[in-house]
Parts: C-alpha cells; structure tokens; sequence
C-alpha cells in the first residue's frame, strides 16, 4: 500500500475509534439521584423515589442501579393514583406495598436491590366491596431472604398473613387484632389480638 494511502487509512481508523470513544465517555453512569426525581423514602444505604412519569424505583445507593417496582402491578395504573405504600429494609432487601385504587388492590413485594430480582410477590384485593377503602395493609415486615409478614384489612375483616418459602398463609384472623402492632425479631413474627401476644414463625 503506498505511503499516502497507508497515512490516510490509518487516519481513518483513528477518527472512528475516537467518535466510538465519545458516546462511551459521555454515557451517564446509573445513579440513585437522576434528575426530576421526587424521594419517598431514604436511609443511609436506600433511596426510593418517583420519576418525572410518577413511576416508583428502588435504588441501593453503594451499589446504584435503579430498580423499578411497578413490576408484576396493573399495567395501566394512573400514575399518581396508585402509589406506594409500606416500605421497610432488611440488608439488601425492600419489602413494600403497591396500592392501586383503581383496581382496588394492593401488592405486598419484596425486592433485592442489589440485584433486582423480585423475591415474593401477591396481591390483596376484595371480592365484593369494590371500594379503596375495604382493602387496605396497615403493618409490614420483611426478612433479607425477601419472606414476608403483614397485617391487612379487607372488607372489614382484618388478618395476619406471612409469606414466606412455605408459600402463603393466614396466621390469625379477628376484629381486635391491632392494626399496627406486627413486629420481627430474626424468625418470629408477633402481634396483638385482644391485647394479648401472638407469635408465629417466618422462615
């Protein structure tokens, strides 16, 4: 190849690799804090935060990548309407719920954020009141294997449920179940009905 020829081809090559370079550099890297976002929720190592669209995301802050948590809901929410709910942490784990008043319904989820994998998942939702407010998950836990505990209220009933890697199940049922007395310690569950504690396991 004559001398020219060469010079220019090798001109060529090192123009591209520089326009190739330029996109690369300039790419954003994932970041908890993207712009025109509202925060729900923050800890030392979580931020959890609307979009400018109002879609909810979880974001593990030492190890940023933003992780959506409007998976495995209606689709065809009204951003606004429904809206997150319970949020707690356990290590890597968000355990939360998605309430959807159109529907109306609420997903109880846990979620690794390291990893973005969804953990458990089910959903709450009247067979006969279809109203807001006869559906309802007042009490949340969560293990940082992704098992869950809570307490709902669902047209007019109120109960404790756990899921866990036994599947789903009812724990207790009654009206003077207090709404918000559900609490965690390693793998036992407890609460108050009638004033009186009750402890169950989550595994």
């Amino acid at each position: 190849m004559p001398r020219a020829a060469r010079t220019a081809f090798l001109v060529a090559v090192l123009a591209a690799l520089a326009g190739a370079a330029v996109p690369a550099a300039g790419r954003a890297r994932p970041n908890c804090f993207p712009p025109h976002t509202r925060t729900v929720w923050r800890t030392a190592s979580v931020r959890v935060y609307y979009d400018r669209t109002s879609s909810p995301f979880g974001c593990l802050i030492a190890h940023p990548r933003p992780v959506s948590l409007d998976r495995y809901v209606d689709p065809y929410y009204a951003p606004g309407d429904a809206h997150l709910g319970q949020l707690r942490l356990a290590g890597q784990v968000l355990g939360y719920t998605w309430i959807d008043p159109g529907i109306p319904a609420v997903y109880v989820h846990s979620v690794n954020l390291r990893t973005g994998r969804m953990l458990r998942r089910t959903e709450v939702q009247p067979v006969a009141v279809f109203d807001p407010s006869a559906v309802a998950v007042t009490a949340l836990v969560v293990r940082p294997d992704g098992a869950l505990g809570w307490i709902q209220r669902l047209e007019g009933e109120i109960s404790v449920w756990r899921l866990d890697r036994r599947g789903l199940r009812r724990l207790d049922v009654g009206p003077r179940i207090a709404l918000r007395s559900l609490g965690l310690r390693r793998t036992r569950l407890t609460w108050r009905d009638r004033g009186r504690r009750r402890t169950a396991s989550l595994l």
